[in-house]
């Protein structure tokens, strides 16, 4: 049996069949090795698609071994089957956006993964990792099957028996999500695979003809290349914001035109753009609301200034550079105080942004710091624990803002 051609024929056979699948297929560089490599500190057996350090693109990885024992072991037919599924399965990861997820349990994580794509496939091999196996209902997202297997009493087995030939080896399934370590923090080849996942999408929609693949990968084609607007107008409110505040963080101009609303003043910078964007991460605060309130972040960012992070609850938990990306994790969710991050950020930035729920304790003094409020509720003013400063009111629910004050 030639393997060569065999994988050859496999990566066309998706092309005719699922024309999506084979055009996402075509824009990486295809590794095809004889027996098993180590990439990047990793045996890789199988197949698998990422990056090792030093290379700028993604590559796919096929391991030739790997298929000619699924042709011997269950024939030419089925072991084309096989074959094809493991192609559609190395898609899947793209579209489903999993090589830039960060799990902090590596194992669980690469199975969590594989629960997804796995469900999507024509034929699952025995030795895959389906959502039968641990009792999960289908449909559910990578996340969401990471938090229910870590008290699922079959991945304890099978992560207690991983590697001794009686079980599932979680390590060898973990080894094959090795190569996405070097770009989960790379926002250019994000975007670089999203930009593969758009064309793909143009390539079909102008032929109307996507292949057999089921709805709800179309589903997700659609979410990943969903742009989420903000609910809050940056532009405007950063304007009204800074006119209204002691100290300025942004200049206005005459001769410049707003590129977003083609209207005059514009905004350029400053010297000195400086702004602290405080997060309550408290346990009254959603994961709704923090997955909401990054995305406002990351249109706030878009607006040219700098942004420093703090996450706070009852104390300051983390503060970083803001580089347009959340990774999912927050420190915190216990209770609320709004002054240590208050007192943190006092003289040392221009402005201050607070995304909170307001739900704490009245805060003793006002704060030299111009602050704007961006709050979840819609709490009395006779309420407010900090009465000072701006305060703008969004609706979650209805992705809606308001002024308050």
């Amino acid at each position: 049996m030639d393997m060569d051609k065999e994988l050859i024929k496999g990566i066309v056979h998706l092309a005719r069949m699922k024309e999506f699948y084979g055009h996402i297929i075509q824009q990486f560089e295809k590794i095809i090795s004889d027996e098993p490599v180590l990439l990047g500190g990793a045996p890789i057996s199988t197949a698998c698609v990422g990056r090792v350090e030093g290379d700028r693109f993604i590559k796919l990885y096929l391991i030739k071994s790997y298929f000619k024992m699924l042709y011997d072991d269950h024939g030419e037919e089925m072991g084309r089957k096989y074959l094809y599924a493991a192609l559609e399965h190395e898609v899947l990861h793209i579209v489903f956006n999993h090589l830039f997820i960060t799990f902090s349990d590596e194992e669980r994580g690469a199975v969590a993964v594989d629960c997804v794509v796995n469900q999507y496939l024509s034929v699952v091999h025995d030795s895959w990792i389906s959502v039968g196996r641990y009792g999960l209902p289908l449909g559910k997202s990578a996340i969401w099957y990471y938090e229910q297997l870590k008290d699922n009493e079959q991945f304890k087995e099978d992560q207690a028996k991983s590697g001794t030939g009686d079980s599932m080896d979680l390590g060898e399934l973990a080894d094959g999500h090795s190569l996405w370590k070097d770009i989960k923090d790379d926002m250019l080849c994000k975007e670089f695979v999203k930009d593969i996942i758009r064309k793909s999408k143009e390539f079909c929609e102008s032929g109307r003809r996507y292949g057999d693949i089921p709805g709800e990968v179309l589903a997700q084609i659609e979410k990943v290349l969903k742009r989420e607007k903000a609910i809050i107008p940056w532009g405007r409110v950063l304007r009204m914001f800074v006119a209204n505040s002691s100290e300025s963080i942004l200049e206005f101009t005459m001769k410049r035109e707003s590129r977003r609303f083609g209207t005059r003043p514009g905004i350029r910078k400053a010297e000195v753009i400086s702004l602290a964007v405080i997060l309550d991460t408290s346990a009254s605060i959603s994961n709704e609301e923090l997955k909401v309130f990054f995305n406002e972040i990351k249109w706030l960012h878009k607006s040219g200034v700098k942004i420093t992070i703090l996450e706070a609850d009852t104390i300051v938990q983390r503060t970083y550079k803001f580089k347009g990306k959340f990774d999912g994790i927050v420190g915190g969710r216990g209770g609320t105080n709004l002054e240590p991050a208050l007192a943190e950020v006092e003289g040392k930035y221009d402005a201050a942004i607070y995304f909170t729920d307001f739900e704490a304790g009245r805060v003793s003094r006002k704060y030299r710091i111009p602050t704007l409020w961006v709050l979840t509720t819609d709490m009395d003013k006779s309420r407010w624990p900090y009465p000072w400063g701006r305060h703008i009111k969004i609706d979650i629910s209805s992705r809606k803002a308001r002024r308050a004050s």
